[in-house]
């Protein structure tokens, strides 16, 4: 049986990225938003969060410290790679995607292309929002599980 802890570490990030992407697809959320500084910024803040990621986990990998052996020994280490790697595939895929919106930005906002009854900047705006959703509570969990192990 799942406890409400396992449920919130497994689905948390998925739900609400899913639910924001969703209401900004039906309120249009992101146009009260200045997408391009938004897009800036979460470039910032991707690639900080992928070098700080790939770091803690390089460290956890090759060290042998006290500290180290007791978070491998706690038995949820495999837990502990699984969030950093779902948080550092994230922060890679939000750093690429604003990338790609801000070059592009002038073709997608004239374009004429519509996904799911909404256009392709709008549809751009929700995927960026809910990458960086889910990637904020991912880092989030992470930062969450690794301090309660090494308490």
């Amino acid at each position: 049986m799942m406890t409400i802890d396992k449920l919130k570490e497994k689905y948390l990030s998925t739900v609400l990225a899913l639910g924001f992407a969703l209401m900004n697809c039906k309120f249009h959320l992101s146009s009260k938003i200045d997408m391009e500084s938004f897009s800036d910024k979460a470039i910032d803040i991707s690639s900080i969060s992928f070098g700080f990621l790939l770091a803690v986990l390089a460290l956890l990998l090759q060290s042998d410290t006290p500290s180290i052996q007791r978070i491998k020994q706690g038995g949820r280490f495999n837990e502990l790679i699984n969030f950093n790697k779902k948080a550092v595939v994230a922060s890679a895929l939000l750093a690429i995607i604003a990338l790609l919106y801000l070059s592009f930005k002038v073709a997608i906002i004239h374009s004429s292309i519509y996904i799911c009854g909404i256009s392709i900047h709008e549809f751009i705006d929700c995927v960026i929002l809910a990458v960086f959703t889910f990637q904020v509570i991912e880092v989030y969990l992470f930062l969450d599980l690794f301090y309660t192990i090494i308490k």
